[in-house]
């Protein structure tokens, strides 16, 4: 063996012995660590909470209110199981004539 070679290989054994140390060291130290945030403990007085009374939501309609769209005319209603519906209202007709379709093909003089 060259001298060269033994250099090399005792410089390849002490870098494996130091990271070997290393590690440990690191597993050691971590041991009996909990990760995360430290555990609260939380003590009350014994004394029960009132119960918080509820009130119903208010509706988000009341019936007969216009809900109409584009040209329908319409009115909120409640159905039989309580459901809202938005129901048209008899339209009225108009009383001028409708216009008449024109006469003859277009572009026709």
């Amino acid at each position: 063996m060259t001298a060269s070679f033994r250099k090399a290989r005792m410089a390849a054994v002490a870098a494996a012995a130091s990271a070997m140390v290393l590690t440990i060291g690191v597993l050691a130290g971590c041991s009996g660590k909990s990760v995360g945030p430290e555990p609260t403990t939380v003590t009350t007085s014994g004394t029960p909470l009132a119960p918080i009374p509820v009130t119903p939501a208010q509706p988000t309609h009341n019936v007969g209110d216009d809900c109409s769209a584009g040209r329908i005319i319409a009115q909120w209603a409640l159905t039989a199981d309580g459901q809202w519906v938005c129901l048209p209202k008899e339209q009225a007709t108009s009383t001028e004539p409708a216009t008449p379709p024109p006469t003859g093909e277009p572009g026709a003089r």
